[in-house]
């Protein structure tokens, strides 16, 4: 899968640190991520507010053993839609020195033939998706920020797969 960028926490404005520069702990954890670009029949794409930090991302989740087509299974389950896997988008590399975490965000694209939309959603749920048009879910996680180190990091990766499919 091809890299698609890297994101410090200096070009978040989170630390003073350099690229180069790497917190010197007794560990570094990795954790591998898939998030999904899901496009509805109206071509929306998905995306989930968090309201703990009040930030938007992807669905997605943690890969551990299995592929990724196993993850978007489960992701699916969770909200309730059935999707096929329609590719791969590219990986983002996240260097979170403040938990000493290297991730691996693999990017994929899924079709949901649901008529999942606007008219399906409570916005104000916690966890709901919300659909919107590839342009607007660009312009919102372009024009929203938010104080959250976690927050920070997923809107700025989420824009990078959304801005590569375009």
């Amino acid at each position: 899968m091809e890299l698609l960028r890297e994101i410090y926490e200096r070009e978040l404005g989170i630390s003073g640190r350099d690229n180069s520069s790497r917190r010197h702990g007794t560990s570094v954890w990795l954790k591998r991520i898939a998030r999904f670009v899901i496009f509805n029949v109206r071509e929306e794409v998905a995306l989930l507010h968090i309201a703990d930090g009040d930030y938007y991302e992807l669905p997605g989740g943690e890969l551990e053993a299995d592929a990724a087509e196993e993850a978007m299974l489960r992701v699916m389950r969770e909200f309730g839609i059935s999707a096929t896997a329609a590719g791969g988008i590219g990986l983002v590399m996240e260097y979170r020195d403040e938990h000493e975490l290297l991730q691996f965000s693999y990017g994929f694209l899924a079709e949901t033939a649901d008529e999942t939309g606007p008219e399906h959603e409570d916005a104000y749920q916690e966890g709901a998706l919300r659909w919107l048009k590839l342009k607007d879910a660009i312009a919102l996680l372009q024009g929203h920020g938010t104080d959250s180190y976690e927050g920070k990091f997923s809107q700025a990766r989420d824009l990078c797969f959304l801005k590569q499919i375009r």
